[in-house]
């Protein structure tokens, strides 16, 4: 490996540093990041954590201050309704071209593996990791849907980072319904029938939106 490409590497890992802090709760909306201490955390020099924190602003996940560092974009509740349903047209997209080969496939294993991460994690009711098995969910059925750019979208950094705001709204008080609605979405998806799946997953988005704004 070249000098660049280790520096490459480096930013990276900082980068997945940041939003795995992210995704874990342990940065949150507004906290303000130092250089100094995520260089000490990620074991890197404070170059790549420059670099990670510039790509970081350009994705949309952190606002750089100046002369005061970067801290963690604060989105508010319009921000994040508006994501959702922005979103919910990827995800249907996912649903529709996943479902048909779903059915009788031996594919479906990976999508029930995936489904007992978000069993798990409603068990648990630890909202950051409840969020990030439903993200990990939609991965898992972009990956069985055929069309590579699904992917490539969903799991941009911003997109990654929107997804797991929602952590701090959903579930809230109604975990069992969001587990119910998922499971709903899940079987529709087993059965191999787009239609139902699209309608049920639009249902609950529309219920989700309507979660949000009553907080």
């Amino acid at each position: 490996m070249n000098d660049d490409q280790m520096e490459s590497s480096l930013v990276e890992k900082a980068v997945n540093g940041i939003l795995e802090g992210i995704m874990s709760g342990r940065f949150v909306q507004g906290q303000r990041l130092v250089a100094a201490d995520l260089a000490q955390q990620f074991n890197v020099s404070r170059a790549p954590i420059r670099e990670a924190l510039q790509k970081l602003a350009g994705d949309g996940v952190v606002e750089l201050l100046p002369n005061r560092g970067a801290r963690i974009r604060r989105l508010s509740l319009d921000d994040l309704v508006e994501f959702l349903e922005f979103s919910e047209a990827i995800l249907v997209l996912g649903i529709r071209l996943a479902a048909p080969r779903l059915k009788n496939s031996d594919k479906r294993t990976v999508l029930t593996e995936a489904f007992a991460d978000i069993e798990r994690t409603w068990e648990s009711r630890d909202a950051h990791a409840f969020v990030r098995a439903l993200y990990q969910y939609h991965v898992q059925l972009h990956a069985l849907a055929g069309n590579d750019f699904l992917n490539l979208f969903y799991c941009r950094p911003e997109i990654r980072f929107y997804s797991l705001l929602l952590a701090s709204i959903v579930p809230g008080d109604s975990w069992d319904r969001y587990l119910e609605n998922y499971r709903q979405i899940h079987e529709t998806l087993l059965e191999g029938d787009p239609h139902t799946a699209v309608v049920t997953f639009s249902a609950h988005m529309r219920w989700v939106v309507r979660l949000m704004r009553a907080r």
